[in-house]
């Protein structure tokens, strides 16, 4: 067991192998992904794996959801803030870091169950004096404003003086190792002592001036006694630093214990005059308490999130421990509590994409929280509801009705997609994603119909869904053209999922899905009618839609042409999409990515039918019960064959795919490839942050594709497992309509039962056999 590596004291504190993420050596190179892939988070702040001591390979960075900033950056992003980590060790002026002495012994292992980094050093300085550092930090998901590290240090082979700096640094920066994109969100505003207590910086973003306040208090004592061992103390301000510093005793093989408490507040939890006065006392407060404690009350919230989310595989230890990595990461930055932020394409957890949301969200996240958080579902819709306003003056900017979402959306729903492009060698190219990926639009009327569908949560419906489902089918209706030619009505110059082509005209996608949400929206004046005359009055009359809108509605809806060929059952991704140079993918590299063929790149991609990513692959999986299964092969093996999978959010939909049509042998494979995405920083991106549509839709590849389930057409919730070989079975814990549900399958049998709900029975299938389940 990886625990019994460490001293007792926290061998007790860490949880079986299967829960841990092990680094058992230093290589500088691998300190960004390690960076991602050991933050922590609790849907509040997020702060990146980095060493306390610092390395020289980092960007340390602490985030908050909902700060962002634009300044001199391309868009509203992320704003990094103060580091408060900081912690550096002295003996006789030597640091005891991984990169300032020698490496005797070396772990950290992130405990995914706790959501807890653990660390094991054994260093040698310069003098021969060998040290032992032992420790582990959390960001409490009890009480959100807190975070704290804890070490102990054990010299073997020295007494003497050692000397500390308790560091809170905000010089911190966006793109700290990209020149040409560097930026500084904050200005300093305030850099104290925390009114002698420890250290304190109060910072404003430059665009919006949103006050931020992080303190930091240390502790030191011995491991037997909580006695304070600090000799002398000296506070110190340089620059936008705050440091403190410390000296205390130690004697050979003797433990000492450090203990440094943190808490941020900023002007979105309180007036920014209170800041401050808030983070004394949550300090004080957590003090008091202790970090035992805290971690304590901490963990007891990760045992019951974990209780509903985790997924067993067994016979398959290293997909079973990948899907728990990605699930830790995707739960752990949700915030149930919070409907003013959402979920970005790269979480809390990186720079790329500025934190924004796109359709990942809905699409690829949302699912999992639909079945296993209805809450934290429930507040991210509430989100998109939240900037109806910005989508509808949106739709209105670029010529259109109803309400049109951004591609990329932050904090206040204005779309945030840069129209100009710098590339790294200074060229710039113009940005024309969000001028034609509009499907987003459609993606989230889709996630919250799913939401609905699957949890039959009606007030949510009459209160937020509803209005948001008529008012993009508004705006889908005024973005179709009418073709009096063919009399149709087509939607010109748009890009779907596959951005290598753009702009096209008529994209399967886009069509499909504008053709639903119209469709979705008349049936969301129905659910008005029927359930609230009063709802219906207010929202037909807020969006001024009349009686005879509606006949427009009808006749866009017939008419909105598909580009399908119905003797082959091909669907044509695009119009004139079939006229392109056709090539296929034959080889894979030792990732099993597809190898694009020369031939594509010598015509340019772009002129070839190879694909960046699942497009009506995509449309397939979302509406399957609109397509019989003879389309659904045809259409899988044409586009297998083409699609590059040069986009994170591709390998997983063509997994549960390919189960679907009974074509088992690449499911597996993406699989893997979804999975591991940033375990194995497979796309050597993993640095930017964690691919969060791959968390989900792995996810839903184990349990939407191997288990088989599905949601039928008469709403009966349906498994046809396919499960490999080495596969026993699957076991995991899904809410659906109200009741919580415990599952055991194989490929041969089923094992469920319900364990919360108002119902005492639920009528699903297996295997198209009907199965009554029962409490």
């Amino acid at each position: 067991m990886i625990r019994e590596q460490f001293s007792t004291k926290l061998q007790s504190l860490i949880s079986d192998d299967k829960w841990l993420i092990v680094q058992d050596n230093y290589d500088s190179k691998e300190n960004l992904v390690y960076e991602t892939n050991f933050a922590l988070t609790n849907g509040y702040m997020c702060t990146r794996g980095s060493y306390e001591e610092t390395t020289k390979t980092s960007l340390p960075s602490t985030y908050i959801a909902g700060i962002y900033d634009k300044s001199e950056a391309f868009m509203r992003e992320l704003a990094n803030t103060p580091d408060w980590l900081g912690i550096k060790l002295y003996v006789e002026r030597n640091l005891l870091g991984v990169e300032d002495c020698e490496l005797l012994e070396f772990k950290r292992v992130l405990d995914m169950k706790k959501s807890i980094l653990f660390k094991r050093f054994k260093l040698r300085d310069g003098d021969g004096r060998e040290t032992l550092i032992e420790g582990y930090r959390f960001i409490s998901r009890e009480n959100l404003h807190r975070a704290a590290i804890k070490l102990f240090v054990t010299p073997l082979n020295y007494s003497g003086i050692m000397e500390m700096e308790n560091i809170l640094d905000g010089t911190v920066l966006n793109f700290k190792d990209f020149p040409r994109f560097r930026v500084k969100h904050t200005n300093t505003l305030e850099v104290s002592n925390l009114n002698g207590k420890g250290c304190y910086i109060e910072t404003e973003t430059r665009d919006w001036n949103t006050h931020i306040g992080t303190g930091t208090i240390m502790r030191v004592y011995k491991d037997s006694e909580r006695k304070n061992l600090i000799k002398s103390k000296r506070y110190s301000t340089f620059g936008e630093v705050a440091l403190e510093f410390m000296d205390f005793d130690v004697k050979e093989n003797e433990t000492i214990v450090i203990d440094k408490f943190a808490s941020i507040y900023t002007e979105r939890d309180v007036k920014k005059e209170d800041i401050k006065i808030n983070i004394e006392k949550e300090l004080s407060d957590f003090i008091l308490n202790g970090i035992e404690a805290e971690v304590k009350d901490h963990t007891e919230v990760y045992e019951k999130m974990w209780d509903i989310a985790n997924v067993t595989i067994n016979g398959d230890d290293l997909i079973d421990k990948a899907l728990r990595f990605n699930l830790f990461h995707l739960m752990s930055t949700a915030n149930p509590k919070d409907d003013t932020v959402s979920l970005g394409a790269k979480l809390l957890h990186g720079e790329e994409y500025g934190g924004h949301a796109y359709w990942d969200t809905e699409i690829f996240m949302l699912p999992f929280f639909i079945f296993t958080n209805p809450e934290a579902a429930k507040t991210l819709l509430k989100y998109r509801y939240n900037l109806i306003g910005a989508a509808r003056e949106n739709a209105t900017f670029n010529g259109f009705k109803g309400a049109k979402y951004p591609w990329e959306s932050a904090d206040d729903g204005t779309e945030q997609c840069p129209d100009w492009t710098i590339e790294p060698d200074g060229s710039c190219y113009r940005c024309m994603v969000a001028t034609y990926e509009h499907h987003v639009t459609a993606d989230i009327a889709f996630g919250i119909y799913n939401y609905f569908r699957l949890t039959k949560d009606l007030d949510f419906m009459l209160k937020y869904g509803a209005e948001i489902i008529i008012e993009t089918a508004k705006f889908w209706v005024s973005r179709c053209k009418y073709n009096s030619e063919f009399d149709r009505y087509e939607i010109l110059d748009v890009t779907g999922p596959d951005e290598w082509h753009e702009p096209v005209n008529n994209n399967c996608y886009t069509n499909y899905l504008a053709k639903w949400n119209i469709e979705k929206g008349f049936e969301m004046l129905e659910l008005l009618k029927n359930s609230s005359a009063s709802i219906y009055d207010d929202v037909t009359s807020r969006i001024c839609l009349i009686e005879n809108e509606l006949e427009a509605w009808k006749e866009v809806h017939d008419k909105i042409y598909i580009p399908f060929n119905k003797e082959d059952k091909l669907m044509e991704q695009f119009e004139d999409y079939f006229k392109l140079k056709d090539v296929v993918i034959t080889e894979y590299d030792k990732n099993d990515m597809p190898v694009i063929p020369a031939e594509a790149r010598e015509y340019g991609i772009k002129n070839t039918c190879i694909n960046k990513q699942a497009d009506v692959v995509m449309l397939m999986f979302l509406l399957g019960d609109e397509f019989d299964k003879d389309i659904q092969k045809v259409n899988y093996d044409y586009y297998e064959k083409r699609t590059s999978h040069r986009s994170s959010l591709s390998p997983s939909i063509f997994s549960i795919m390919g189960l679907r049509v009974g074509d088992n042998s690449m499911a597996y494979k993406y699989l893997r490839r979804s999975a591991l995405v940033d375990l194995h920083n497979n796309q050597n991106n993993t640095r930017e942050g964690i691919h969060a549509a791959s968390c989900g839709g792995t996810w839903q590849s184990v349990i939407m594709g191997f288990g088989g389930m599905e949601v039928d057409k008469h709403n009966v919730l349906t498994f046809n497992p396919w499960l490999p070989e080495h596969w026993t079975d699957i076991h995991f814990k899904i809410y659906f309509r109200g009741l919580l549900l415990e599952i055991t399958l194989s490929n041969t049998s089923i094992d469920a039962k319900i364990l919360e709900g108002d119902s005492d029975n639920l009528t699903i299938k297996f295997k198209n056999k009907e199965l009554v389940i029962t409490k």
